[in-house]
Order: structure tokens, then sequence, then C-alpha cells
């Protein structure tokens, strides 16, 4: 209750403070620069591991400084700088921050440190002079680590090489670069009371170890998921994916991998290539692959896959879960004005939306049997739900939609993969050939010209998600889709990155 109350009196004159603050911040960890862009990645250091139990100790403690990447952010490798002795500038529209160095030099490093210093600060972002961390050391991930570990991530950074190598000062505004007021962060978003995480004796030993890596020292929701406007993760869509240095970290949840076997998932790590044909890893995620996954043991890389596969949050976007070839915007329109007097309450003995497990029963046969009953009429219900001017199509798009608002993700995920797209996913190249060209190659109804950066501009910093929504949905003074009434979702969705990439010269966008 108390945290409640400092919460809602700190988020009136607070916000504007953490928003500039964090979103500054947020695209810290596991970014790059030009340096890993050009494929100049840093190597770990020869070390003297010792013996005995020392020897084993300093072995686990290597293992997990690569599973949490932290040589990413602690080495700038372009500049040839030495493991963990400084890392690369973080660009940020306000300003710059540097990875310290954490070699065990006395003078520039942490060498002055003791055991119990590195442990506050891992599990509380607390320097030992008591200064507070900015939170692009996620301290907030790590405080879930058990202190064991921890104590083992010290004895191998103890064997480091140590450089003397003075830290770059962050260039931050002003009040920005006050530590002091990191503790108004931690009153809104971290709660070190949660502590490590618990074993769940429900599940099995690969899905609670994967778990502990990828919600830990793994740190992944720090680039895999959206942030709210006062800098903090929105939970509600935890790993469903954010853009970090113009790239698109994707959604990683169990609905958006219902498609890709733990194979799939573990080849990402260990070969670069992205699941069901979708190209290679490019960007932030090939120096975490370079540096961290591909390390890692093949009992953890399928750990970490299982973990992925089974976690369940809300999508910030309706995209096409159960068919391909239905069309969000126009399936809603069928359902409300066709559908909606009858399973909207359940008249006449219709199952009513948001029923999960009235709709989970009639699937029992697959998706086809439901989508051939209403079109051809079933029960009380006659054909096309006496919609007689809809289309097939049409048709399969409000059942479409009654099922993405009554199914829970689980039983959208059990549908996804059941489901076979009914015709091959048309290039977004093609979508925009055949549709939408005629107005974005001349400028056509104000429409923004393919190529025109600067005219891009203002609908980039939306963000994608907000632009491909408007288009799906009939936003910019456009009809649903853009105009196209037989292409689905996903397509729509490759046609606007086509078009994005054709006008920005700012990351790549054909990994959204």
């Amino acid at each position: 209750m108390i945290k409640l109350i400092v919460q809602n009196k700190l988020c009136c004159w607070w916000g504007l403070l953490i928003l500039t603050l964090y979103s500054a911040t947020s695209v810290a960890l596991d970014t790059i620069s030009s340096k890993a862009m050009g494929g100049i990645y840093p190597d770990y250091p020869v070390i003297d591991y010792g013996t005995g139990e020392q020897s084993e100790q300093i072995h686990r403690g290597e293992y997990l400084v690569q599973i949490g990447n932290c040589i990413a952010c602690h080495t700038d490798a372009a500049r040839q700088i030495p493991p963990f002795a400084g890392g690369p500038a973080i660009e940020t529209p306000f300003g710059k921050f540097y990875g310290s160095n954490i070699t065990p030099d006395k003078e520039t490093g942490i060498g002055h440190w003791t055991e119990a210093d590195f442990i506050h600060a891992m599990q509380n972002g607390v320097a030992p002079d008591g200064s507070h961390y900015f939170p692009v050391f996620p301290y907030a991930y790590f405080n879930k680590l058990t202190e064991q570990d921890i104590k083992d991530i010290w004895a191998y950074m103890q064997r480091v090489p140590a450089v003397k190598q003075s830290n770059q000062p962050n260039t931050l505004p002003l009040l920005l670069n006050w530590r002091i007021l990191q503790i108004g962060w931690k009153l809104l978003y971290f709660y070190p009371q949660q502590g490590i995480l618990k074993y769940d004796p429900d599940k099995s030993p690969s899905w609670n170890r994967g778990q502990y890596l990828v919600e830990g020292l793994g740190h992944c929701a720090m680039c895999h998921t959206p942030i709210d406007i006062l800098g903090g993760p929105k939970h509600d869509y935890h790993l469903t994916g954010n853009f970090i240095d113009g790239y698109w970290a994707p959604n990683i949840t169990g609905l958006a991998l219902a498609r890709s076997s733990i194979s799939d998932v573990v080849q990402v790590f260990t070969k670069g290539r992205l699941s069901l044909g979708a190209g290679i890893v490019a960007g932030p995620m090939a120096e975490v692959n370079h540096n961290s996954l591909s390390k890692l043991t093949e009992t953890d890389q399928i750990a970490i896959a299982t973990y992925l596969k089974s976690v369940e949050s809300k999508q910030p976007i309706e995209l096409d879960l159960v068919h391909y070839q239905s069309t969000s915007a126009r399936g809603k329109m069928i359902y409300e004005e066709a559908c909606a007097i009858c399973h909207q309450e359940g008249q006449a003995g219709a199952p009513r939306i948001g029923n999960a497990n009235n709709w989970k029963s009639r699937l029992k046969k697959g998706v086809s049997i439901l989508y051939t009953n209403t079109i051809n009429g079933f029960n009380s219900m006659p054909t096309k739900g006496a919609c007689v001017t809809c289309t097939d199509d049409e048709i399969r798009a409000a059942v479409d939609y009654l099922l993405s608002r009554s199914l829970t993700v689980a039983q959208k995920r059990q549908l996804l993969v059941q489901t076979k797209p009914k015709n091959p996913l048309r290039s977004g190249q093609k979508i925009y050939d055949d549709y939408c060209s005629e107005c974005h190659k001349s400028d056509q109804s104000n429409a923004p010209r393919i190529g025109d950066v600067e005219a891009w501009k203002p609908y980039l910093r939306q963000n994608m998600e907000i632009l491909i929504a408007k288009t799906i949905q009939g936003g910019y003074r456009k009809p649903p889709n853009g105009g196209c009434a037989d292409c689905s979702t996903s397509e729509i969705i490759e046609a606007v990155k086509y078009i994005v990439q054709q006008s920005s010269t700012d990351g790549d966008y054909t990994k959204w």
C-alpha cells in the first residue's frame, strides 16, 4: 500500500524526467554500435583458471558472464579496448552512455571492490559509494540470480586481466545526470523483494532453467518488451517485441513461436537462422548470438526455447492468429453488422463471443469445419449468418474475429499450430505493386511517396506498431487494409515493411 501511494504521488511530477531518462537508456543492453554491424566483435580474454574447486568456480563464472553478454556493453572492440575495460558509446536522443571498466584494476576498474560490494551492486543497483546506477545496468534482472551465481561471476572477474583505462563520462543533460533521481525510477519499477525466481515444481527442470536464464541473467525483456510512457516495461505485453536501434526485436512469446519447433528456435542461436525461413539474424541479435547464445550448452539453449514457447502475453496487435486470408478490420465490421445480434448475448443458442469453453468445443473437428458450417448454415444459423452480400472470405474473417475475441492465448496457439495457411503469403513488394503503388508512387491522396525519407519520418516516429495498426484498421483517411479486400493482415504487414524499408535510412525494417 505504501509503495502504491508513493507511486501515485511520483507519477505526476516524476514522469517527464523518468520518460526522458529511460527512453535514452532503453536502447542500451544488447544493442550495438557500428562496430557490431561491421562484424567487429570482442573476444573473451585468456585467463588463468587455477586448479581444483577454484578452477571449477571460475569456469562457472565465465559461463555466466557469457550468458549475460556482459562483454557487449563493457568492451569497445572497434577502439581496440581490452576486454571489459570500457564499452562503446550508446547513442541516445538525450546523450551518450558508456559501459564502465569492470576489470580488477584498483584505480580505474573494480579492483577496490569487495565481494559484498559486487553482490550489492548486482542485486540492488547501488555502487560502493552509495550512488545509484542508471537502468542501463540491468540490476532489475540480475536481482533474480542466486547469490552463488553472483559469487561465481565475481570470482571470474577477478581473473580477468586488469587494465588501467579511465571510464568515459556519460554525456547527459544536467538533470538527467543526477544519479539520486534513480531512487524515483526504483520506486516505480524495481521490486527487489521479489528476489530469486522460484522453482515451479509443476514444470519441467528444462522449463525452470529456461525461465531463470530468460528472465534473469539473459535479461531478454530489456530488448523484447515494449515500454510505457514512463519508461517501465509493459508487463501485459511481456516479450511481444520492441524497436532497438532501428531493428525490430521480435515477438518471442509462445504464440509467435507456435509454428516453430524447439529445434527451430535453437537454430536461431547456433546458426543465426530465423524460424520458418524468415532470413538470417541481423543487427543487435547477431552480436548477442556471437557473444552469448552460441556459447551456451545445448541443454541451456533447449531450456530457453522450451520456456519461450510457453510464455503467454497479451498481444499488441491482433494478427492473423487463425486464418491467413482474414482481415481483422473487415471481420469486425461483418460481425457488428450481421453476427452480433445473436453472438453478443447468445441468442438462439449461438455461442456467445468471449465464451472460450463454448468455442473450444466447436473447434474439436477443426476450424475448417467451422468455416464451412458458417458459410452453409448450421442448426439455427442461416447461410452466411444471413449476410447474403458477404463473400466466403468475409465470413471467414468474421469467424476469425469471433475466435480472436473468444479464445485464450493457449487455445489460439494450439489452433495456430493446427491451421495451415490457405494460400501462400504474397510478398510485400507484390502487395505494394498491386495495391499501394497507385497512391504511394505519385503522392495521390496526400500519401507519402515511397522513397521520400523526410515524408516518412513523422510516421516512423509514431512506432511501426501504430503505423501498421492504422493501416489495417483504416486510418490515414484510407479504408481498412488500404483498400485491399483480399489481403491478409500478414500481407499488409509485409507491404508496410517493404514501403518503409524503401523510404528510410535508419535500420532494417524487414526484420520487424
